[in-house]
């Protein structure tokens, strides 16, 4: 299960761009992860399909976790040097 945590809009931006994200679901994604937005809602605000947005939102978090855990690891041991 992938816990959802605070993202920038900075950090959505650049991880939509890393996965060539397409519009309109990166602008559903964005909706859901960056302003608490029910997927159904947010793919009818952008004309997607919510399974596309849930789809999206689902990538997009797993990398910012990938990258999260694999930053503090690696911050966390270069700190201890």
């Amino acid at each position: 299960m992938i816990v959802a945590m605070t993202m920038t809009n900075a950090e959505f931006e650049l991880i939509a761009r890393l996965l060539k994200s397409k519009e309109p679901v990166t602008s559903g994604a964005r909706l859901v992860i960056l302003r608490n937005v029910p997927n159904a809602e947010a793919a009818r605000a952008v004309g997607a399909t919510p399974q596309s947005v849930h789809r999206s939102v689902k990538r997009v978090l797993e990398v910012h976790d990938e990258i999260a855990k694999t930053f503090s690891k690696s911050l966390s041991s270069s700190c201890s040097r």
